[in-house]
């Protein structure tokens, strides 16, 4: 893959598994504790539904000689917090689906702001770091913001992910609040996170 260019484009219902495995790997600190060991797969299950039924959700894949070597969930509107859970239940039990929505929920995921395009998850395999991928996943997702007719882009990230923070400010991105949690350091292992926002 070295030298390869990257390619984007929106993801089908085909790209579910090879898009949630690099979600959750490269999120592993949320997925793991949120859905276990099953997390790959419940991911995908959740994308193919998403993908089937189109809302206020995008999702795009990066590819590199053919390979999804990325993926990103932009949200354009309110999730449905109640068919998450019902989902989730249906996929892991209501136990694990209740842990999981107070895990998604200690990320400040929520509530979005009229104008607001929120990057809800982006990942990039590890063999396709520093490539170029995770910029080309952010720029889809600015340009979908643009045709929507959002006035800016915002996302969450943990205060102890500096590459993801490193990417995100080199993109335009720059740090709205700060969210410190002891809970979040127990489970995540993070002392809080950022929430970032750049106008579009």
């Amino acid at each position: 893959m070295t030298g390869a260019a990257v390619a984007v484009r929106p993801a089908t219902p085909a790209d579910a598994p090879a898009a949630a495995g690099v979600i959750t790997e490269a999120l592993r600190d949320k997925y793991a504790p949120a859905l276990g060991a099953r997390a790959a797969d419940v991911v995908a299950a959740l994308i193919r539904d998403e993908l089937r039924e189109p809302g206020p959700s995008r999702y795009w894949v990066a590819e590199i000689s053919g390979s999804v070597v990325g993926a990103v969930h932009l949200q354009l509107g309110p999730g449905d917090a109640g068919g998450l859970m019902r989902r989730l239940a249906e996929e892991v039990g209501a136990l694990r689906a209740l842990r999981a929505t107070l895990v998604f929920g200690l990320l400040g995921e929520g509530g979005r702001e009229p104008g607001e395009a929120y990057v809800d998850e982006l990942g990039v395999d590890a063999s396709a770091r520093r490539r170029g991928v995770g910029r080309a996943l952010l720029a889809a997702c600015e340009a979908e913001a643009r045709r929507a007719g959002r006035s800016r882009l915002t996302l969450w990230v943990t205060m102890n992910n500096a590459g993801a923070r490193r990417l995100y400010e080199g993109a335009g991105f720059s740090v709205r609040r700060r969210r410190r949690w002891l809970l979040g350091r127990l489970v995540f292992g993070a002392p809080g996170a950022l929430f970032m926002e750049k106008p579009l």
